[in-house]
Parts: structure tokens; sequence; C-alpha cells
């Protein structure tokens, strides 16, 4: 009895201790498990199965309760040891322990099964805590961190963070929480914080019954240090931490027993026991494992996986008493000890875990980065049940056939097929296949099941979409907030309901495509990987990965990825995103480090994906993103894909340029496009109130794909599969691609979007290379070969084709809509060539109907070779034949306005005008210049530099302007990268001569503060080249040039750089942006979009971009824009997108002053307040594609408001005093303004008016604002091709005159605009610059000759075979009572020039003699004015005078009967003059013009007034038809005798006779013009140069340089301070310099030679600025020193009373 009582007494205590949570402290519980008989009650009849139960303590209250096993559907959790380095190290510690060998003693529970104990988490404040608290308590108690030495002194690994391996496992100094040591520079300065810790990892977790320290406290779990992430107090993160592997591990754990309970709760009727309310009481098996799984992105996968991964973990029992089997349906057998069968479960983890990847289950990924929320699902394995669709709108008929459009039979040619890749079948060869690894024969035959489904289906879908194709929509976006009123959806129960310009209902809904289920993709994927053949050599298993926790695991194959030596791939990358919301977002990611392999056998498409969306991207349910940029790289390889790769917004996909990587769509492959920018999402209405889209068409903007080839030969044919789906808008590029296709397939299917440029693609095979339509783009460089059609445009209105060459294609270019009601508006092929083609261009029959939807069409310098017709429309009709054609010069068809606005006819086909091209624009094949983007692929690594190297920091926040400053100068000779970032300046930086800069995802430059908020006094922000007209180089690509806050005064980039060489002065990919970002504080929240009054605050510049005189420039790819609405989406999981709308102001757009050659391709400025583009006084420019917006907020307020009180501060402002009448342009800004410019061609340009005050039904009637361009004084050579406008009355405002739009129209439906197809633009002289320079080499010639395309006007180079000498009356010259006589010695003329001749077949008369082709003899020309001699009078001024008789005249004729010439001869042979269809350049030399008129600034002569006109630096009619000098300054005269310049200043042309000087006196000249202008007051005295007093200093060591770079550098030198002066342009100027003046420069050359001049005017001096002056004065220092010969100068220095200048030549750097 006593016995008895005892017992039970222990018995209380042990309850009672179980049931006071005060005892429980010191508890821990059960770690095993007993055998027990289970019901299932799922099964009919009901059955029994062999399980176990569990409590958690050894007293009878604590009930045993069923643990819930969910048998063959198992869950299973991975640890991925290649993050989680200390944790696996932990596991396979406790593994070698003796627990660890035999974890459930007396059980058949394997060793990787481990159970999860609900009571866990958090207690509320009133219960007990609970069970996994008490074994964290025994096994990493508070205390743990003073007994336990961190780090490690054993088997410490690095610890990984979120952003990569932290660079030390050692503890920071001083350290008390056990922080892992931070990063510092040489100066010890904390440069990143570690934001890491050492903390207790327990194994097995608290969380497990198997952790803790057991019952009777003798099984302990084992500890180690171990990473988690920790705040930094004062670093520059904000106090944001990082992810560390324990992070990862709580967060795995979490998901764990979140997926183990509703996997309970969806399998309750088996589980009876388990209340969903309360968990706690319950306990579930779990399988686990840890090895390294390589770099995939996942530190930790949840898996749950299907029934038909045949795991097969049932147990079956043999009875502990009988050892013998037992009916399982018997409730009364006696517990007994499961055991596994053997042979069910022969699979390692790793073998397991490929075969749940291979698609058979559930998974959940727990990104190894910080943004935890973006954790991985996917559905591996669902039910195809139904192939889901992306709806739109209504479903789609699938039933009837939708064909593919086939080329036009007229002349027809075979193709030539691109040669399919051969493809066996090798799926049980299984190198480099991991899927097809661990497949089983079922599996792919399940997947081939799924796949022939999806494709199936996916072929209907995508033919029905190429049939109907999206369309752009052009209304505000639905939900937009306008003065209190929000934006709706179309109604499209309006029975007036417009339809688009190609004739489709707006409204209608595109056809939908397949939706890529998981399901899908898995199957494809192994399909794939099992048609796979396998490369020559076989595939390479790599290397072998160690484990860090040298587990069993280690040693897992992997392939060693094949890696490049381009440096984009290797430089270090330090870009951040600022203004974004994750800290620790990777800018750069390359594939193979996501699991790409890029080994052709591998489906690379799952980690392709990763790549591309890791970090949280702007994908599907965003409309658009400034912080979530990335380039996504692919190293040479073969990349295996087998469905659709969406791009997310701000994407650049670079390859390696030296061996580009090949992406190849397999024969499983699913989808429309390879890799895809056009994604539709189904479900409703988007912001553009058409079907929603992951971006809106017209907004879809920053994106690059460039150095890939991709190729869809072998995807199946049925589906119509594109190499891209390609929907972008500006801001895009597209370079160095290749696109394969092959019988059923297409190289681009690009069916709306407002782009843009594409360049330098080849289009290989395929039905059809490029397919779809845009509002207008640019496309340069483009080579189609052995398409059926090569392009296929169903609608666009404006297109440029450039440099493209077709071969072997039955149709070039089919501009043929997809319905009667549609149109293709209008497209521009130049610098083009098509060989062995049927149709060159193929259109819908023209007409010269308004609104009738003709295409207008201009072909210029077009070769064609074997071609059957260059011209043909749809009904059969050859509006020009290919035969005997080799060269269209130029060919129109559609409305032309002939230099007048009544001068309006309608092209039929043919040549308009004698427009010819400006010499200085061509290359030396005559065709216009362009130069593709460098890349650098020559350069190493170490020739870049980074701007973070020079203290730029980058981070939105700290005044980086020095550091900017100090990179751009330092950067010379090298190639500044600019890591990612938002650089702060505060200050203007200047882009020095010799400076490459790239940036990375679009680096930002921005201004920012008090400098430039003044708009009366601005401001600039980045100025490239230090003066106006500096000689030399620089190269820009790939950066944003933006403000922060109200910047009113603020110029974003002033142009100053003159090219050193064609292009040399450049930039790509470079954009302004104004507004609309975040980071910006120019947003909604500041700029709300006001239907009334002006938004205060949001004033952001004054000018985006200023191209100043004297300089020259390539641009390629440049977007100016101020935000008309927010880019940043808010929200990146809401699929309506709304785009919010604002008003931000900039006063002015692009400012172009230019006179030297300057291309513009593909560039765009929408949204400034005064003008979009004005070319002010400019010329020799070519443009491309030109584009234009006015702001939607206009006319509310109208222009210049804002800006109203800086009109004028800038040259060729607008005139806003608004005088009556509708050209003044004071409703809405100029889309253009042209003034007073020549030699301008703009291939093509859509100028828009979308909105008046956010409101558009004025677009119909085309009244949201009067004009839309001002055409003003301009001069000869002006023409704008395929001009477009939209919503404006007057296209153009021309001399005070209005082209009305509805004159115009193409077309008769929304959005109504309108097309002219040449605008020759007034001129106020001759209407073209047409004149044909001989090469002065025909002198020479024995039989001379030379041919052109009549009619031409020919300029011969002068003769110099014959000399003459004529005597310079004397001439007297008086002021007040002085007077002088002036004698000048006779002049030797020694070059004869000769008269414009104007040839044409058959000659003729008329005020312009016409000259018949054949034999020729030219005329010498005349003139009739003696040149001016300057002279100095008697204040010592200068002043010009000339004799006022008749110059001689040069004979009549140099024919036979001629008088011979004092001496010489004249030519012995006449001229042949020959007619061809072009002007061949190997005759007609365009350097003819630069040679003559160098000759002319030189040499000068004084006849041939009409020739004077097309040399550089001519200032206009009058004053005897006197050109400038080279480079815009100094004199040249004419082109009859050459006629020397006369000075009076003691040179070579003979001394001035002067009397004596009286004390006062006035000066009586001639009417000849001075060059010198007197300042107006004549006190107080400044001195001036007497050259009397002049000396030299020769350095006489240092740096050898040749004649030629010498010249050229005084030239540059000189052309710099005539800027200084004032002296520019195409006027005639004079200037004064005062001191203290001091030019301090240098002029950088290839060879890394340099010239360091410098040029003084002294305090208390003037000096008149005169070319010739400039250049004897930086002469003088080269041909007094060193006079061994004209080369190998070594320079010096000189000076006089008020002048210095030195010319040293220098090695640079």
């Amino acid at each position: 009895m006593a016995l008895l009582f005892l017992r039970y007494a222990m018995w209380l205590a042990v309850a009672l201790l179980a049931l006071d949570p005060s005892s429980r402290a010191a508890a821990q519980y059960f770690q095993n498990f007993m055998a027990v008989r289970i019901l299932d009650p799922t099964t009919n009849p009901p059955t029994f199965y062999d399980g176990y139960k569990y409590r958690p303590t050894p007293d009878n209250t604590a009930v045993y309760r069923n643990v819930i096993d969910t048998r063959k559907q198992r869950i299973t959790i991975y640890y991925n040891c290649h993050y989680m380095t200390n944790i696996c190290q932990n596991v396979n510690n406790f593994k070698a322990t003796t627990r660890g060998r035999d974890l459930h003693p007396g059980t058949a529970i394997p060793a990787g099964m481990y159970t999860y104990d609900f009571d866990s988490g958090e207690a509320d404040d009133d219960d007990p805590e609970t069970r996994q608290f008490y074994r964290r308590q025994a096994s990493c108690p508070k205390t743990w961190k003073n007994s336990h030495t961190c780090p490690e002194p054993v088997g410490q690994q690095t610890l990984w963070r979120h952003d990569g391996p932290w660079s030390s496992t050692a503890l920071e100094p001083g350290t008390k929480n056990n922080t892992l040591k931070h990063e510092r520079n040489a100066q010890g300065q904390i440069t990143r914080y570690s934001q890491l810790r050492y903390s207790c990892d327990e194994f097995p977790p608290a969380t497990w019954v198997e952790g803790g320290n057991g019952w009777d406290r003798t099984t302990p779990a084992s500890t180690f240090c171990a990473g988690l992430s920790c705040k930094a107090a004062g670093s520059n993160t904000a106090g944001v931490a990082v992810k560390a592997e324990q992070n990862w591990q709580g967060e795995a754990h979490g998901k764990l027993r979140a997926l183990l309970l509703s996997h309970i709760e969806k399998r309750k009727s088996e589980f009876p026991w388990h209340n969903k309310d309360e968990p706690q009481h319950d306990v579930a098996f779990f399988d686990f494992a840890a090895f390294d799984m390589g770099p995939d992105g996942y530190a930790a996968t949840i898996f749950r996986s299907d029934d038909v991964l045949k795991l097969e973990t049932d147990f079956s029992f043999v009875s502990q008493a009988k050892r013998e089997e037992t009916p399982a349906n018997n409730p009364d057998e006696p517990a007994r000890t499961p055991r596994l069968l053997p042979g069910r479960t022969n699979l390692t983890a790793e073998q397991t875990y490929q075969r749940l990847l291979a698609g058979h289950g559930f998974r959940i990924g727990i990104p190894a980065h910080i943004n935890g929320s973006a954790v991985a699902q996917q559905s591996l394995l669902g039910g195809l049940g139904g192939i889901e669709m992306r709806a739109a709108g209504s479903s789609a008929d699938l039933s009837g056939r939708a064909t593919t459009p086939r080329p036009n039979s007229a002349g027809a040619r075979t193709p030539k097929t691109a040669p399919k890749r051969q493809v066996t079948s090798s799926w049980n060869s299984t190198d480099g296949k991991p899927l097809l690894k661990t497949a089983s024969a079922a599996d792919l035959a399940r997947a081939r099941s799924i796949v022939a489904d999806a494709i199936a289906a996916s072929a209907k879908l995508n033919k029905a979409r190429l049939a109907n194709p999206a369309r752009n929509q052009y209304r505000l976006k639905p939900g937009t907030v306008i003065g209190g009123s929000v934006a709706t959806a179309p109604n499209n129960n309006n029975n007036n309901t417009r339809r688009d310009q190609s004739g489709d209902d707006n409204d209608a809904p595109p056809t939908p495509l397949l939706v890529i289920t998981e399901e899908i993709a898995w199957a494809a994927a192994l399909v794939a990987e099992a048609e796979a053949a396998a490369p020559s050599g076989g595939v390479n298993s790599g290397t072998t990965h160690s484990n860090p926790s040298n587990s069993s695991s280690s040693g897992v194959k992997r392939r060693a990825p094949v890696r490049g030596t381009y440096w984009m791939e290797t430089i270090a990358r330090r870009g951040t995103v600022p203004w974004g919301d994750d800290p620790t977002y990777k800018v750069f990611r390359n594939v193979l480090d996501y699991g790409a392999t890029g080994n052709g056998v591998t489906d690379d498409t799952a980690a392709i994906k990763e790549a591309l969306n890791d970090g949280r991207r702007c994908g599907e349910k965003c409309n658009g993103s400034t912080i979530k940029n990335a380039i996504v790289y692919f190293p040479p390889g073969t990349y295996l894909v087998s469905s659709t790769i969406p791009l997310p917004f701000g994407t650049q996909v670079i390859g390696d340029v030296l061996d580009r990587p090949l992406i190849i769509a397999s024969s499983s492959f699913t989808g429309l496009g390879v890799l895809s920018t056009d994604e539709y999402t189904g479900g409703g209405t988007g912001p553009d109130g058409g079907d929603q889209q992951w971006y809106v068409n017209t907004a879809n903007f920053y994106r690059q794909i460039r150095n890939v080839i991709i190729d869809v030969r072998d995807a199946p044919a049925t589906e119509n599969t594109a190499c891209l789906h390609y929907q972008v808008a500006q801001a895009t590029s597209l370079q160095n691609v290749e696109l394969r296709a092959g019988p059923g397939s297409m190289g681009m299917y690009a069916e709306n979007g407002s782009g843009g440029q594409i360049s330098d693609v080849v289009f290989s095979g395929g039905d059809v290379g490029l397919y779809g339509g845009a509002q207008q783009f640019t496309a340069q460089r483009l080579r189609f070969d052995g398409c059926d059609t090569a392009v296929h445009l169903f609608w666009d209105w404006g297109w440029v084709w450039k440099s493209v060459t077709m071969t072997n294609v039955n149709v070039g270019f089919r501009f043929v809509v997809k319905d009667p009601s549609g149109s293709v508006g209008s497209a521009a092929v130049l610098d083009s060539s098509f060989t062995n083609v049927g149709a060159a261009v193929l259109v819908s029959p023209p007409s010269a109907d308004v609104a009738s939807r003709s295409t207008g069409l201009v072909l210029e310098n077009v070769a064609v070779s074997s071609v059957t017709a260059v011209v043909a429309d749809t009904s059969g009709t050859t509006h020009l034949s290919g035969a005997g054609q080799s060269l269209v010069d130029h060919w129109v068809l559609g409305p032309v306005y002939n230099g007048s606005v009544s001068a309006r006819s309608f092209s039929m086909g043919g040549k308009v005008g004698r427009y010819r091209r400006d010499g200085g624009l061509v290359d030396s094949s005559g065709n216009y210049f362009e130069r593709p983007k460098p890349q650098y692929e020559d350069r190493a690594v170490g020739d870049f530099v980074h701007i973070k190297d020079f203290g730029a920091v980058g981070d939105g926040v700290t005044d980086d302007t020095a550091a900017v400053q100090s990179a751009l100068y330092s950067s010379q000779g090298k190639i500044l990268f600019v890591d990612a970032g938002s650089y702060i300046l505060t200050d203007t930086v200047v882009v020095p001569t010799n400076v490459k800069i790239v940036g990375e995802t679009w680096s930002q430059f921005v201004a920012f503060g008090s400098a430039f908020s003044d708009a009366n006094n601005p401001k600039v922000m980045v100025r490239v080249g230090t003066t106006p007209g500096q000689v030399g180089n620089v190269e820009m690509q790939d950066l944003f040039f933006t403000t922060k806050g109200p910047t009113a005064g603020a110029v974003l980039v002033e142009w100053n750089m003159a090219a050193d060489a064609k292009g040399s002065a450049a930039l790509w990919d470079c954009h302004v942006r104004i507004g609309g970002a975040t980071g910006t504080d120019l947003t909604p929240a500041e700029c709300p979009p006001l239907t009334s009054g002006i938004a205060p605050g949001c004033n952001a510049a004054s000018l985006m971009m200023h191209l100043k005189p004297g300089a020259s420039g390539y641009f390629e790819n440049m977007w100016l824009w101020v935000a008309d609405h927010m880019i940043d989406d808010p929200d990146l999981g809401d699929a309506n997108n709304t785009m919010v709308q604002n008003s931000v102001y900039a006063a002015r757009g692009f400012l172009i002053e230019s006179t030297a050659p300057v291309w513009l391709y593909a560039t765009a400025s929408e949204h400034a307040v005064y003008y979009q583009y004005n070319f002010h006084n400019a010329s020799t420019i070519f443009t491309s594609m030109i584009q234009t917006e006015s702001p939607y907020y206009q006319p509310t307020p109208p222009p210049p408001a804002p800006f109203a009180d800086v009109v004028g501060k800038f040259p060729g402002d607008p005139d806003y005093t608004c005088a009556p009448g509708e050209f003044n342009g004071c409703d809405e800004s100029w889309g253009v303004i042209m003034r007073g410019c020549e030699d301008i061609l703009i291939t093509s340009a859509g100028l828009y008016s979308w909105f008046s005050t956010y409101a558009q039904d004025c677009i119909d009637g085309q009244a949201c604002q009067k004009a839309m361009m001002l055409l003003q004084g301009n001069h000869a050579s002006v023409r704008i091709q395929n001009l477009v406008t939209i919503g404006t009355k007057y296209m153009a405002v021309m001399e005070g005159q209005g082209i009305l739009a509805a004159d115009n129209l193409n077309v008769d439906a929304h959005p109504f605009w309108s097309q002219i197809s040449i605008l020759d633009v007034a001129s106020d002289g001759a209407q073209f610059n047409d004149i044909i320079w001989v090469h002065p080499d025909i002198w020479n010639m024995d039989e001379p000759e030379f041919s052109c395309a009549p009619p031409c006007r020919v300029k011969l180079p002068p003769y110099t075979g014959a000399t003459s000498v004529v005597n310079f009356p004397l001439m007297t010259v008086s002021k007040d009572a002085w007077t002088s006589t002036i004698t000048v010695p006779p002049m030797t003329l020694s070059k004869l020039g000769f008269e414009i001749m104007t040839l044409d077949e058959g000659g003729g008369g008329g005020l312009k003699r016409r000259t018949a082709f054949g034999t020729v003899w030219p005329v010498p020309a005349t003139t009739s004015n003696w040149p001016a001699v300057i002279y100095r009078g008697p204040d010592g001024e200068t002043s010009t005078a000339s004799p006022t008789g008749a110059f001689p005249t040069p004979p009549p004729s140099i024919g036979p009967g001629a008088a011979p010439p004092q001496m010489g001869a004249w030519p012995a042979q006449p001229l042949v003059v020959r007619a061809a269809a072009v002007d061949p350049n190997a005759d007609i030399d365009e350097k003819a013009k630069e040679w003559l008129c160098r000759q002319a600034a030189s040499n000068p002569s004084y006849w041939d007034s009409d020739l004077v006109k097309d040399c550089p630096g001519y200032f206009g009619p009058g004053l005897g038809e006197i050109p400038l000098g080279p480079g815009g300054n100094g004199f040249g005269w004419g082109w009859g005798w050459d006629v020397p310049e006369i000075t009076g200043n003691g040179t070579s042309y003979g001394e001035l006779e002067l009397c004596d000087l009286p004390e006062t006196s006035t000066t009586t000249t001639s009417a000849t013009p001075t060059r010198t202008t007197a300042p107006s007051t004549p006190t107080p005295t400044k001195n001036r140069a007497d050259p009397n007093k002049n000396t030299i200093h020769c350095f006489n060591s240092g740096q050898k340089m040749s004649n030629i770079r010498l010249q050229n550098g005084r030239n540059s030198a000189c052309n710099n301070l005539a800027m200084q002066a004032g002296v520019s342009g195409r006027k005639r100027g004079t200037g004064e310099i005062e001191g203290p003046f001091l030019v301090d420069s240098r002029l950088p050359f290839s060879g890394s030679e340099e010239i360091h001049w410098t040029f003084e005017v002294k305090e208390g001096c003037v000096w008149t600025f005169d070319f010739d002056e400039c250049l004897h004065y930086l002469k003088t220092p080269v041909d007094s020193c060193d006079c061994g010969g004209e080369n190998g100068k070594q320079g010096g220095y000189g000076s006089n009373n008020c002048l210095s200048w030195m010319f040293d030549p220098n090695k640079s750097w």
C-alpha cells in the first residue's frame, strides 16, 4: 500500500509539473514515437494502416495522439547548402553524432524523416509558452553567446547574405553581440556594414519533435554559430536589415508549417482527430535533406509531391510477436514495429529532389535575397484539363481557321531557306539533362501528351492573333484623376464608335494567347531535353562543387558553364538603385548564376526566367518602373528554351558581343514569341481602354536587346512562332541581333507600339522577317535573307528604313493592311539594296483623293539587281519596273509641296525636286553617315575606370558634383563606367574631349539645388566640350539626364563639341527624363494634372538640350521627355495598371544652332512649353524619324506660361506677342520651329497633339491646337519627308501661310491623321543647293570627262595652267585734313574659275545658261569689283577701301579661237560630259567642294558669286558675295582669277604710304564694308597689339609633331577664339576681346598626342579678332623654331605688348 501511494505521489508530481507553466520551464519532451494502428475512413470499406502515436511527456494526462502522416504525398524541406553554409555544417555535425545516426531507435522511420510540432510560435500573453520555446531554451538559451565562442574554432564556413558571401568571418572589434566585421577602405573608413551577427543555430530545430534536449536531458540538439541579420545603427542603409541563413531558415520553417496545415486540412477526413482551430495538439511527419544545390537563387525549398513520384514511403509492419504479415483491416492487431519494404526507396536525396523538380508536385522556394515577399510558389503538376488562355474580353472562336497572309505572287522568287538545325532524339542519353535524368518513361510519355495538346491549342490561338493583331489605343487612361474628375473607360455601346487608323475597332479585344502554366512549362522543358541532340564531343559535365558541410551529399556534378572574355561579364558591379525600395537589388545578373548552362541540351527556360525576375521586377500586374532596371547577361553558349520568356520592364538583355549566345526554341516550344515584351493578362479593361496587358503599348519604355542570336527553326511549324514578340515605345533599342526562322515561323512580330529604334539585325529565313505595325520607328542596317516576305507592315504612320539589304526574298516591303479599311501611312527607304527580289515594295493601289488611305512612299538611293518590280500594288499594277534599273535615285508617291503653300501636287511616282545631299553628311559611298553603338569589345576590363573610384556615391542624396567632375577629367583616354545610381549634381560638370562614358542600366545624372532654380539665369548641368566649337571626340551611352525638385533654370545638356572626325562626338541610348519617376519630387503627388491654374513648384527645366553653334555630333536613339504621367506603378500587384498623369513644366525642348554636320537618328522630344525642336540658323543636318507631342495640359496654361518672364533668354525663342490670328503659337507648343536654316533633311516626322487641357474630344476635329510647325526665313535645301500630324488644324505655317491638315488627311477615322510625302520648305533664294563639284584631278586627265544625272548644276575646279598679271589702281583715302595714296603692287592671277554649268539633255536657254551633254568648253566667271584694301588710318584704326573702276574681265572663252593667256596655255581638250542615271561618286567627288573652299579661304579670288553660297561660312547676299574663311572666320573671295587679299600691315602685299598724323581727324572710305568695327566710345583708350614687339621663344625639346596636326590644331584653336569673340555661324562678324582674357586648353589627337595652347589678352588691351591674324600668331612659335623641316616641330611661346600665346605639342597619358 505504501508502495502504491509512493507511485501515486510521483505520478501527481509529474502531472503537476506538466500542468504548471512555471514548472514546464525546466521540462523537455520526448523525441520518439510508439507504433499504432490508425483507421483510414476515406477507403471503402474503411481500413487500418500502421503508423505512430506521440505524447510529449511521460504522464498519463498527456494523451497520445496519432502522428499525421501524409504517406505517398510527401512534404519535404530542403536546405540549399550553397547559401546556408553554417546551418548545413551544423546538420552534418548532428548527423555525425550517435543520436544523429539513429534518430528514431526502435522504429522504421527513415533517417531523413522528421516531425513538425504545431505547438510552436509566439504564445498569447495569457497562455503558457509553447514547446518550441522550451526546446529553444534548452539548446540555445540567451546565455549561449556567453559560453560559446564565435566564430567556431573548427568548421566555421563563409557567411552568406542576400547579396552574396560576406568578406570575413571575424568579429567586429569591440562588438558585444557577435557582429561580424564591417568592410573598410585603405583609410579605415567603413564602406559597407556587415549587418550580420552570429547567433545560435540548433539542429534539430526547436519546432521539430526531435529538437531540444529530450525528456531525460541526454539527447541534445547540436548548436553552431550561424548568420542572422541585424540592423546597422548609424549605417547608410536607413536601418534596413539584410537577409542571412537564419532568416531564410525561419522563413522556410514558417512556410513548412503553413503547407503542412493546408495539406492536412485538404485531407481532413483522413485525420479526424485534428482540429484546425487547435493545431498545437498535433505533430506531422515530413522529410528533410540538406545538400549543395548550387546557386539556383533559393536558400531553401519546400515540396509537396504527387502520387506519380512513387516514393512509396508507406510503412509495412512486421508483428513484434509473430514475425508474420497481418491483414491491415484487423483493428485488434497488437502494436508492431513498422519497416520500409526493401528496394522501394533507393533514390538519394539529390535524385528525389531532381524528380520533384521534374514536375511532380507543388514547390515553395525561399529566395536567397532580401525581397522575402517574393516567395516563388509553383504548381508543378495540376492537370491540363482545358488549356488556359489569356482572356481578352470575350473568348475567341477557335473553331474557325485563321491563316497567315501569304506573299503576293507578283514577281515571286523561290526564297532561300536557311538550313534547319539537325536534331535527333536522344532522350535516353541523360548527360547534362537534369529533368530527363530523374524522369521515368511514364513521365516523359505524359509530358509529350501535355505538349502535344498545348501546341495544338497554341497554334490555333497564335494564328488567330496574327490575323487579328492588337492595335494602339489613343485615349486618356481610365482612372486618371484630372481636376477632381476621373477618366473612365470608353463606352462600347456608343452607336458612333470610333475606329482607329487601321480600321479595326479600337474596342475589339485582341485574340487571347495560350497561358503557359507551370505544368505546360515543365512538360515542354522535359520534352525539350529528351529531344535535344547532344553537341559534338558530348556534354561537358564540368567540375564538382564541394559542399561546405562535408556531408555525404557533397560532390554533386554540375556543369561548369562557359565564360566569355567580354568586359561586360567581368567588370566589377557596384551599381545601386537608391530611389528604389530594395537596397540589395541586383542591377546585373548573369544567367549562369541562376542555373542556366548554355550547353544546348539542358532546358534553361526556368533559369533564364529566374534571372529576369529576381528582385520583384516590374512584370505582370506592373505597368512601369524606373527602380527595377536590370541587365540580364548571356555568356557564350547555346541556351535551349521551351516556352515564352517574358521580359520585365526596364530590362537590358545583353549577350557576349565577341561570341554571341544562341537561344534556341526547342521542338516542344510552346508560345508565340521566344522573348516577349508584349504580354496580355486578360480579365478586364487596361489603362489605355483596351485589354489588360503587362505594359501599355505606347508606354513600354526603356528596353534593350543586343548581341544575341535567336533560332526558332526547330519550333513546331504550326505555331507560327516568332523569335521576338516585340511591343515597345520610346527609349528602346535592338542591336546586333540575328533572328533565324524557317517555314511557319517569323523573325519578329511587332503588332503595336510607339518606337523606337532597331539596328544591325539579321533576319534569316521564315515566312516573314518582320511582321507588325507601330506608330513610328527608325530601322537601320537590317539584312533580310531567304525570307518569303521580308517586312509586312499592316499599319503605321511613319517608318524610316535606312541601309536595309534584302536578298532572295519574294516580297521586300509589303505595306498592305489586314483589311480594306486599314492604312499603312508612310515609309522612307534610303541607302538600301534589293537583290533577287520579286517585288521590292508592294502597296495597296494609290489614290490622290483625300482620306483615301494611300501609302506615302519615298525611295532614295536604292540599288536593285534582279528585281522584277521596284514598286507594285496589289491590283497587279507596276509603278516602277525593275527592268533595266540599277539604282533608284529618288522616287516619291504621295502629296508634295514644292517650296510654297500653294504649290501642292500629288506624285504618282518619280523624282521630286533637285535636292542634293550635303557632302558633310555622307560617307565615302555617298550614303548618309551612320555609326553603330560601340561596345568596346576590343577593350579589356583594365581600360575601364569606375566613377565611384573617384568618390562619387550615386545614392540620390550625396552631392557628387566634384567627384563626377574629377572622374570626367581623370578618365580621358580611358572608358568611364558610370555605375548604376543617381548622381546628384549641384553645379555644371564639363565633359572634356577624349572621354568615353558607359552607363549601367541608364545611370542618372540629377540636377538639384539652388544653382538650377532660376529661369532668369539658366544653368547647364552637363556641358559636353569646354567651349562651343571645341574640336575633339566624346562618346556617351546608356545615361539618363534628369532633375530633382523645382529646377526652373536647368539646362540638362549643352553640346559644344565639334567632332574631329565624322561621328567621333556622339551619344547612343541617352535620354532626358524630367519628372514622373520615383525620387524626382515631380510626381502626381507634387505636380497633379490640373485643369486650371499652374502646379506650384513644378517648373523643372529651362531647356532640355542645346546643340551650340560650332558644335557637331552624332545622336542615335535619344528621347527628351517631360513626364505626362507617373512611370512607377505604385502597386506591382494590381493588373489594372492605372497610370496617373501629372503637370510638369519645362520651357524648351531641343535647341539646335549647329552649322557643322549633325546626325539625329531615332530622336524624340515631348511636352516642353515653347517648342519640342528648334532649328535656329542651323545647317548640315540629317534626321531619321523625329517625333513630338504637345503638353497634355495646354492650353491651361497657354504658352509661354509658366515661363512668360524668360522669353528671349535663348536664341530662337518664339515671339509671344500673340498677335491676332491662328499662327501665333499662343495656344500650344510648337512641334518644330525652323528659321534661318539650310541643308537640312528630315526623313520623317510624327508631330502629335493628343489633348486640350487633358480632354481628347479635339483629336478627330483636328482642333487640339492651331499649328504644329513654324517655317520662316529659311535658305536652300530644307526638305521634310513623310510629315505626319495629329490633332492640329495646320500641319505647318510656312512664311505666314498655313498648310491645312484637312487638305492632306490620310484617313477619315480616328485619330484622323494627315500626311505629306515631300515638303520642300520655302527658300529666300535658290530652292536647292544642288551644285555638283567636280574633282580637281579632272584637269590632269588626258581626256577630261565626267557624268551627272540631268538636270544638274556643275561647278568645275579652277584651272591652274594659265597666269595673268593685272595692275592695281592707285587709291586716295582721307580723313579730315589727312590724305594718303595707297599703292598696291601688280597682282599675279594663277587660277581661273568658271561659271556654274546647268546641264540638261538638249540644252536650252533661260536666265541660267543650259548646256547640252557632250563636248563642253567651260565659260570663265567674271566679277565687276576690285577687292578691298585694308589700311591703318591716322588714329591707328584700320579701315578698308577699294578702287571704283571695273575689275579686268577674263577671256570670254578658253576654247578654240581664244586669245592665249599671258603665261601658260589653255586646256588642249574640251570636257566631255555624259548623262547618267545618278551622280557617280567616282567622278563627282563631294570632297572637291571642301578642297575648293579651303583654296578660296587661303588664296581668295573675286569672281563667280553663285559659287560662294556653297562654301562653309557664307553669310548671305550683298557685300560682294564674300564668304568667310576657314571655320567661319577670316575672308575668302570668289572663284575667277585668284585675287589676293590686300592688307596694309607690312605683309608681302605691300606697304601703305602714310602722311603725317593730324591732331584730330575723321575717316572717309569707300562703301566697301570694313572688316573691323571700332569701339563706339574712344575713351578710355585701350592698347592694341604691336607686331613689331613680337618676341618668340622655342622649347627645342619635348614631343615632336607633324605639320598637318599642327595646322589642324591652329584651326581648332582659332575657331575656339572666334566663338569667344562672338564670331560664328553663317554671318559675317568681327569681335573684340578685352583683357584680361586667357584661354588655356588642350587639343587631343589619336595616338596619345595633344597640343597644349594658350592665348592671352593682357589687362588694358583689346584685340580685334581676325582669323588669319590668329593663325599667324599661333604659327610663329612653330615656323620660327626647329627649322630642319616642316615636320618634327616642338613648339614654343611668344608675346608682345598686349598678347601672349603658346603652342606646345605634348604626349597625353
